[in-house]
């Protein structure tokens, strides 16, 4: 049964959200991961989805209570391999990391002379990888955060992580779950968090952490750590950036990075509070 409004809940508020009031970018930008069943007391977590007959869908995993008219019993429930309903997937911590490691060390092995040029040789043929009976990887769409299933905690494996130096984002990446590349230019601390620029190749962007970001229970360790990021800067040449989020415009129309988990960044392949723990550590 498709749901027709949702619930739109914050630390002071809650409302009523319908499909005429909402769009996907108000959905990416305000509501994701805070929209519930319109059904009182019903804690199922619903998204958005766009199209010519949008609606909200209720994450998977996520149940509505028993008297919920949206109520499904999943007991005894089966996906059959090649039809099933989930088209996207919550990227794990191991890839991300296992990523960083080597977006850095493609950044600190190729000559700048070779990073600067965008390869021009055809891509490889994709090769359907065996399925031995699973769903194929290009079958999941990567998401940071509610997508139909877990990487974790699943068998199927998303589609590839792509990686993008800044000057090579494009209009399609717009929307993606991305590792972006780049060097640190700058940094503007805000509140408990920042604004990092990055840049390569005369093109910058923003990194950006949301209040999402500052509200995740995972990066309380991280928050008012960024100063150690301008620290870096007035003692190292160059800072290599490399972290996993989601590309999108700003309201100028230039290119940004949403980052939302602390552990999804790396400045010099160091954790930003590893850096901060060290460096206070020095100034005693």
């Amino acid at each position: 049964m498709r749901i027709p409004k949702a619930r739109y809940i914050t630390e002071d508020d809650i409302k009523m959200v319908t499909l005429n009031e909402i769009t996907k970018k108000k959905y990416d930008a305000i509501y994701k991961g805070k929209l519930f069943c319109p059904t009182d007391n019903c804690p199922a977590k619903v998204s958005f989805c766009s199209g010519q007959k949008a609606h909200y869908k209720t994450w998977r995993f996520s149940n509505h209570s028993p008297d919920c008219i949206y109520h499904l019993n999943r007991n005894g429930r089966r996906t059959v391999v090649g039809s099933t309903p989930a088209n996207t997937m919550n990227i794990s911590k191991t890839r991300i990391q296992d990523a960083l490691s080597r977006a850095y060390k493609s950044m600190v092995e190729v000559d700048g002379s070779e990073l600067i040029q965008p390869s021009n040789n055809k891509p490889k043929k994709n090769d359907s990888p065996k399925t031995n009976g699973a769903v194929k990887e290009q079958s999941f769409q990567l998401k940071l955060f509610g997508g139909d299933l877990d990487e974790e905690s699943s068998n199927y494996k998303g589609k590839k992580l792509l990686s993008r130096w800044v000057h090579l984002i494009a209009p399609n990446d717009v929307g993606q779950v991305r590792l972006i590349k780049g060097y640190v230019k700058d940094v503007e601390l805000l509140d408990s968090a920042a604004e990092i620029i990055i840049g390569f190749n005369n093109e910058e962007m923003k990194v950006v952490f949301e209040e999402r970001f500052r509200k995740e229970p995972l990066n309380k360790s991280y928050l008012n750590k960024f100063w150690a990021i301008k620290e870096m800067l007035s003692h190292y040449k160059e800072i290599y950036f490399t972290g996993v989020g989601e590309v999108r415009e700003d309201r100028n129309g230039k290119y940004e990075l949403s980052i939302f988990m602390g552990a999804s960044f790396k400045l010099n392949n160091e954790d930003l509070y590893n850096i901060a723990r060290v460096m206070s550590l020095q100034q005693l």
